[in-house]
């Protein structure tokens, strides 16, 4: 086999976690239940955001909020969300669309890491261990874990409790390989990752125009990058390296000044942007209790591979100071509360941190394995190989052997399936949907033309006045005042009872009933 189908065979081989992943997803589950094919809460938002350009009354650039409760109002544009508006349009289900894309870009991504390793170690004797443990190594939180929920005692169960100190158990994503589950991560990565190796190989344009997507496609991500090229850019001039051309370095700087106005100031410029900015200025910290133990393998290896080259050797190295620049951007972005005011700082983690330290701790890493052979034999290799696996293996086996039997937006039941057809079938792209069921509500955004009037917690403008007003009309029967004269089509629950008595004292176009809810298509009156 040639060279290039070897790397297309390890390149399938390094995606065996993700498939395993994702068979747990579909197969492991209650009888009872469907996979949605959204494998996260806020992967369901991805696909909304496509279908408002298929649900608008006329073509647009920009698509809106489909959890802003009204009208089309065109404010956002993403390269992902165009393609996978452009799947939705030729007729793939919205749930058929995410784990591939996820798996494809996965695929990309690691392609992207046998190349970065190839061209940074073309001649290394541990080519194949290393790669592995590029694409799936990590920390050491399961075993900090471990020790931590007898310290803190909480009743999560011995296995929840080893990813108590893994942000939202797992799911931030703070080695590379993790981060490659979150649906559109595998694509932010890819471009990321490829940007990279772009400038590594001297290829300018091809990296600018990867940065400049990456800056349309999302704001952590974009800025994070563009941050990093920009440090590293005045980094080169200030060691008098000529190489990288102006023209470059001036593309760099008018990217990071049109990615600052485009999310800060363009967009704050619509209420409904407003106040979900708002609402995501919030201070998910990554703190030190988490950092030592998921940076520690990869954070030791770099301080072992500068301390043996010599600080100034090490540096001497091209590739080694774009890695540096890495950290530094993606450590300060991902502490930014220490400076300013938090607007998510772990959301700069995702895997960003940990790559560029590993990457620097490559020399170290190769002179470990050496050391290790002799020393221990196979053995001492395995366990090594292990404890750097031990937090993805550890993870990735507990989401697909862990049977799910709770309905959310990644399992419904035949029920729920039904509701949403029939609210397909009732709803128009004017209609709003107000539920007690937040999981059918936060669905009709992918599965109907209707608006919800409340769902998810954050994306949704004005989410605590919304949440607030749906649950006085619960539980007090109270109509809020913008919900006059419009179509709607209630969604209750059959135990909602004082809600039901506000309804029926209302004229209704039509009722339907299932077996625990009651569809109810009415449009209020004012008077």
């Amino acid at each position: 086999m040639n060279h290039k189908g070897k790397k297309i065979r390890f390149t399938f081989l390094l995606s065996l976690p993700l498939l395993a992943f994702f068979l747990g997803y579909l197969f492991n589950h209650s009888s009872e239940l469907e996979p949605t094919g959204f494998i996260q809460y806020d992967n369901v938002s991805y696909i909304a955001y496509a279908k408002q350009y298929l649900d608008a009354d006329f073509l647009h650039l920009q698509y809106s909020n489909p959890f802003n409760d009204s009208n089309f109002a065109p404010s956002y544009i993403q390269p992902q969300t165009f393609f996978i508006a452009f799947l939705l349009k030729i007729g793939i289900p919205p749930g058929w669309i995410l784990i591939p894309f996820s798996f494809i870009f996965s695929l990309i991504c690691f392609w992207l890491i046998i190349s970065l390793y190839d061209f940074l170690f073309p001649q290394s004797k541990w080519r194949t261990l290393n790669i592995w443990l590029f694409a799936w190594g990590g920390g050491i939180l399961v075993l900090a874990g471990l020790f931590a929920q007898f310290y803190l005692k909480e009743k999560t169960g011995f296995v929840n409790g080893l990813f108590v100190l893994d942000p939202e158990s797992g799911w931030w994503g703070l080695n590379l390989g993790r981060s490659l589950f979150f649906t559109c991560e595998a694509y932010y990565h890819a471009l990321f990752l490829g940007c990279i190796y772009s400038l590594l190989k001297r290829k300018w344009l091809q990296g600018f125009i990867l940065m400049l997507l990456l800056s349309l496609s999302h704001p952590f991500s974009g800025i994070e990058l563009i941050g990093i090229v920009c440090a590293w850019c005045f980094v080169e001039f200030l060691h008098n390296k000529k190489e990288i051309p102006v023209l470059f370095f001036a593309g760099a700087l008018a990217a990071l000044c049109f990615h600052i106005y485009y999310y800060l100031f363009y967009l704050e410029q619509f209420p409904d942007h407003k106040s979900v900015s708002e609402q995501y200025t919030l201070t998910w910290r990554l703190g030190i209790y988490r950092m030592i133990p998921a940076y520690c393998i990869v954070g030791a290896l770099t301080i072992a591979s500068i301390y043996k080259f010599s600080f100034k050797k090490f540096f001497e190295i091209r590739g080694n100071r774009i890695f540096a620049c890495w950290f530094l951007v993606a450590f300060l972005l991902a502490n930014h509360e220490i400076f300013m005011k938090a607007r998510q700082p772990i959301h700069f983690t995702r895997g960003y941190i940990w790559t560029s330290l590993f990457l620097l701790g490559l020399p170290a890493l190769n002179l470990l394995n050496s050391w290790l052979k002799p020393k221990f034999g196979k053995a001492g290799i395995a366990v090594f190989a292990a404890l750097f696996f031990l937090d993805n293996f550890s993870w990735i086996s507990n989401q697909a052997l862990s049977k799910k039997t709770q309905t959310d937006a990644t399992y419904i039941n035949k029920e729920q399936k039904e509701v949403l057809k029939i609210l397909n079938s009732e709803s128009s792209n004017k209609s709003l949907i107000i539920s007690s069921d937040n999981t059918i509500a936060y669905l009709s955004s992918v599965y109907t033309k209707a608006y919800p009037w409340y769902s998810h917690q954050y994306t949704t403008p004005f989410s605590e006045r919304k949440k607030l007003a749906q649950e006085a009309f619960l539980n007090t029967g109270i109509v809020d005042s913008a919900w006059i004269n419009r179509e709607i089509n209630f969604v209750l629950k059959k135990t909602d009872t004082v809600a039901l008595n506000a309804i029926g004292r209302i004229p209704m176009e039509k009722l339907i009933q299932t077996e625990n809810y009651f569809i109810l298509k009415c449009r209020l009156s004012g008077n």
